[in-house]
């Protein structure tokens, strides 16, 4: 639920964080710092307002610049961009969630760590412009109002059921919340695109009740363009929290066969397979990774759906180009979660490059327990705890997933500059794709890999 009725406020502006040199805002004289309160005489509330009244080609600016009001105009070919960026939102301008769903992973953080974690949002603004999911649990009419006018699509949603009654208690039972079908029908309605999320919590919201949800949910297609099933992830800090369980090995390989034959009875309804398996869900099945041709254009691969399929075919590309041999000899210890790395270790076995050596070591999560083996969520602590004993030949290479913020840390505030000083050898967070991996590996991520690498 949301804190803040962002429809109704004050406006406030927006503040001025870069602009680009020789850019349309830059002629203009629009600088760092500035507070732009209104742009062609529409008050300013967010970067929303800002994006939403600053498409046209002769715009009248009204900022605030060192406590003193200015106006600036500019005139500019329609679509140019403006080469201005603006601030990110304060912590206090975001609307944060008042739910408290059984599954919700800040509630299973432990204490003491940096406060940023712990802010849950549930801000449509954020879901518009970040891909953010949200409830919709409590939005007001006047909320909905500007997602319609402003045409704010898409969004992407925690459905989790459809059933009110199981929704409203994988909620944690919220004081406001209205049912969900009303809420999308209504943004369907209005030309919304929508992405949909269920998390599957074993005996809860799987069975009779996952399949109502999907099949509900595919009605409002084309509306709703894609459902998500992504399963549960459990820390070993539940304290005071209901009981739940993560999907057995056998549960997952019938969930991959049951969600294949939804995709094809809505393939042949609907034109689109509809309902995707989060990666970890065939992972613990130890199944197949569906086909490139399956994710329809790996819509919603931020969710982590067609993660690893993408990942898989994109390094088969970067083997048939890469050089057989490494212009000197190199050893990499290449860090991953405990999901992935089986899987990441036979890729890179079948390299095959002349004088380069890796160790993949899938680091085991004792930070939040072993239900958590993804590498997004590793630590520095559980890092330096694995590799401290063994040797890491010339460098460390971590998935840049698992390194958060701007200050690039990991969860537990180390970077890889305290792991380095650590552990006696470079360490690198490199971006979880072939290219970058493979270069980071031969030895200078800035070149190509076609070609050997010093």
């Amino acid at each position: 639920m949301s804190t803040k009725n962002h429809s109704s406020g004050d406006a406030v502006g927006v503040r001025v964080a870069r602009v680009r040199p020789g850019s349309v805002g830059a002629a203009a004289g629009l600088r760092e710092h500035d507070r732009v309160v209104a742009i062609n005489g529409a008050p300013l509330r967010d970067a929303i307002d800002f994006h939403f009244n600053a498409g046209g080609e002769h715009l009248r600016i009204h900022l605030e610049r060192a406590g003193e009001p200015h106006t600036v105009e500019l005139q500019r070919r329609r679509g140019r961009d403006l080469g201005v960026e603006l601030e990110a939102p304060e912590a206090k301008d975001i609307a944060t969630c008042a739910n408290k769903c059984v599954f919700c992973f800040i509630h299973q953080l432990p204490k003491g760590m940096r406060k940023s974690l712990y802010v849950k949002d549930d801000d449509y603004r954020l879901s518009f412009l970040h891909g953010n999911y949200i409830t919709l649990t409590d939005l007001e009419d006047a909320d909905l109002a500007r997602i319609e006018a402003q045409r704010l699509s898409p969004l992407y949603v925690s459905v989790h059921a459809t059933d009110p009654a199981l929704r409203h208690a994988l909620l944690g039972a919220p004081r406001v919340s209205r049912p969900i079908l009303p809420v999308l029908a209504r943004l369907a309605r209005a030309g919304i695109r929508m992405h949909a999320q269920i998390v599957l919590c074993p005996e809860l919201n799987d069975g009779i009740h996952l399949r109502k949800t999907v099949l509900d949910l595919a009605e409002l297609h084309p509306a709703v363009a894609t459902t998500a099933i992504v399963p549960v992830g459990l820390t070993r800090h539940r304290e005071r929290l209901p009981r739940l369980r993560s999907l057995t090995g056998e549960e997952a390989r019938a969930l991959v066969d049951e969600v294949a034959g939804w995709q094809r009875e809505l393939r042949s309804r609907l034109g689109t397979r509809f309902v995707f398996l989060g990666d970890e869900v065939y992972l613990m099945a130890d199944a197949d990774v569906p086909a490139a041709r399956a994710y329809e254009g790996f819509g919603i691969v931020e969710d982590g759906v067609g993660l690893v399929r993408r990942f898989e075919d994109g390094f088969a590309r970067v083997r048939r180009r890469v050089a057989h041999r490494a212009r000197r000899p190199r050893t990499v210890t290449v860090v991953t979660g405990e999901m992935f790395g089986p899987r990441l270790r036979g890729l890179l076995t079948s390299l095959g490059i002349e004088g380069l050596t890796v160790d993949v070591v899938p680091v085991v999560n004792e930070f939040f327990g072993p239900r958590i083996a993804v590498a997004g969520l590793l630590t520095g602590q559980d890092i330096l705890r694995q590799l401290a004993r063994r040797p890491l030949g010339d460098r460390v290479l971590l998935p840049a997933v698992a390194v958060r913020e701007a200050g690039g840390v990991l969860l537990d505030d180390l970077t890889p500059s305290d792991l380095s000083r650590e552990l006696d050898v470079p360490v690198r967070a490199v971006e979880p794709t072939p290219r970058a991996l493979v270069a980071a590996m031969l030895g200078d991520p800035r070149r190509r890999v076609s070609g050997r690498i010093e």
